[in-house]
């Protein structure tokens, strides 16, 4: 997302949503609450689920069928905002090069934050993937989020949408986004890119919960 674009504002808030929901809280006497995330890979996988709810509803349904998951109700609940007013499709965010781009490159938008003092991107020394990076939403950080969604309703699906994706976050971080295996049998990776969602997710909540789903329409 390039800055200047008339969707950068929207983009980096809800980055700020992500950091504030996806990093660990950290209590210190000089820098007060932080929120901390140990690697840009954890942040753009987080990231990927939250601004995918078509691919977040599709993969907490397979998690239900493969009995990885067992919470149902709230499983269910999810669903039914998603099919709300098309919200699987309406509300995606996808990125240039996809199905085979689908963890953003954040470096624009990290030094658009740190530059306004808003969060640290700290240099980590420990081995493995993603760990060159240790994203710090400051202080001031935290505060700009709880403002952003006491004053801007417009944000707070994405609120809830961060919070469901950090309760199933252990099962979501093991999936292998270059494969989906959530999508099998009805979509490949390629056509979950190009076709709207809903129709695959309404069809496999009936099957899941033996219910016909609402599905409504602006």
């Amino acid at each position: 997302m390039i800055e200047g674009s008339p969707y950068f504002e929207r983009h980096v808030a809800r980055l700020l949503i992500v950091l504030y929901f996806c990093g660990a809280t950290i209590h210190s006497l000089l820098d007060g609450e932080t929120r901390q995330v140990e690697s840009l890979w954890r942040l753009q996988l987080f990231d990927f689920w939250v601004r995918e709810p078509g691919h977040l509803a599709l993969a907490l349904l397979h998690g239900l069928t493969t009995g990885a998951l067992t919470d149902h109700e709230a499983i269910r609940t999810l669903i039914d905002r998603t099919l709300a007013d098309a919200q699987a499709d309406v509300r995606r965010v996808g990125l240039p090069g996809a199905p085979y781009n689908v963890l953003e490159n954040f470096d624009e938008s990290l030094s658009f934050l740190t530059s306004r003092a808003l969060l640290s991107d700290r240099p980590s020394f420990g081995k493995g993937r993603g760990t060159a990076h240790q994203v710090v939403l400051e202080t001031a950080g935290i505060g700009f989020v709880d403002r952003l969604l006491t004053e801007c309703p417009l944000f707070n699906w994405y609120r809830i949408q961060a919070e469901s994706v950090a309760q199933f976050f252990p099962m979501l971080e093991k999936i292998d986004l270059a494969v989906m295996p959530y999508l099998a049998p009805e979509l490949t990776p390629a056509q979950a890119a190009s076709v709207p969602l809903i129709p695959f997710i309404a069809a496999r909540a009936q099957q899941v919960f033996a219910a016909p789903m609402l599905v409504t329409e602006d």
